[in-house]
């Protein structure tokens, strides 16, 4: 989803690409749904066992049979890590969108690869000027530096009509899925009783459930009683995620995208971590850090309630356009630098 408004610039100015799917998830929700939904598919997914060396040498070869000049990688998950050292052992150039986050926390496996593709890249695109300003204190950095602004805006935009109130009453839309929380039996029990006594402060709790999340209940043996008064639903695609987004009062997550998402749509959050690679969200007002503690969590939220849905934060992320904006630097610097 984040690269569907860098897919549609990349068509408009007919340059020759290839979608690369590293076949690490396989949920129909992240895969063939959403694909259909964006208008694009993977040219080449990993036909065998998901491992990163082997998607690393599968990548080089689709380099070298496809003749590809340039890799274009988005985030901080394996997939973008798998991208970034393809191109370097390839010696085409390396592009990253979503440069320059940190969240300062170097046991996190995304942060791990952040600062790896980030000092590979030829150009980073960076969502926000703070990511900027810090990628420019890096010594060593060989690439250059952009300021694009946020591909999602493109996307909300783009979709806008299909995010549709999914329901008529005031509710607190949850979702929580991230490693730090579901390795530990007590932050999840500590976070899950926050939950629980704070569902009479709206008419619902939608708690859309991460597989990981379910999972690590079922292995640290955690009752569902502990989430009796949470709308527990399955998962949801993507775009039906924004469409509750959108329409929260209030937004409590662990996920580093929706915090951005809650952001742009002008719902207040709270981040159920300790640290959070979006600054400029807290800075704002717009988003806190709640840690793990059920009475901080409480707190947070009856904090983050004085603020109203669609509520105009400053607009940090920028405007519509970004992927444009991508491709038109590449455009002009890629071919000035492949010459």
């Amino acid at each position: 989803m984040k690269n569907y408004a860098i897919v549609q610039a990349l068509r408009d100015a007919h340059i020759d690409f290839v979608v690369l799917h590293t076949n690490q998830h396989q949920d129909p929700l992240l895969r063939e749904v959403i694909f259909a939904r964006m208008g694009y598919k993977p040219d080449f997914i990993f036909p065998r066992a998901y491992s990163i060396g082997a998607a690393i040498d599968w990548v080089c070869e689709l380099i070298h049979r496809h003749e590809i000049d340039l890799i274009l990688v988005n985030g901080d998950t394996a997939a973008s890590l798998v991208g970034a050292l393809a191109a370097i052992y390839s010696d085409v150039e390396l592009a990253h969108v979503e440069a320059g986050l940190r969240s300062f926390d170097k046991h996190m496996y995304e942060e791990r690869n952040r600062i790896m593709v980030d000092s590979a890249a030829h150009y980073l695109f960076a969502y926000t000027q703070h990511q900027v300003e810090y990628l420019k204190k890096i010594p060593d950095l060989r690439g250059q530096i952009f300021n694009v602004g946020n591909t999602t805006i493109d996307l909300i935009q783009d979709f806008a009509d299909e995010l549709i109130k999914p329901r008529s009453d005031n509710y607190a839309y949850v979702t929580l899925h991230r490693k730090e929380f579901t390795e530990s039996s007590q932050r999840m029990r500590n976070v899950f009783t926050a939950l629980n006594a704070l569902a009479d402060e709206f008419d619902a709790m939608i708690f859309p459930m991460h597989p990981r999340t379910s999972a690590a209940m079922r292995n640290h043996g955690i009752s569902q009683d502990l989430l009796s008064r949470i709308a527990v639903i399955d998962p949801v695609d993507p775009l039906t995620s924004l469409s509750y987004e959108k329409f929260a009062e209030i937004i409590i997550t662990d996920s580093g995208t929706i915090q951005e998402e809650a952001y742009i749509f002008g719902v207040p959050c709270v981040t159920v971590r300790d640290n959070t690679e979006r600054p400029e969200t807290i800075v704002a007002g717009a988003n806190v850090l709640a840690g793990f503690s059920p009475t901080a969590i409480r707190d947070k939220v009856c904090l983050q309630r004085r603020y109203h849905n669609n509520h105009k934060f400053p607009c940090v992320y920028g405007k519509q356009g970004a992927g444009q904006r991508i491709v038109n630097i590449l455009q002009e610097h890629f071919t000035r630098d492949y010459n």
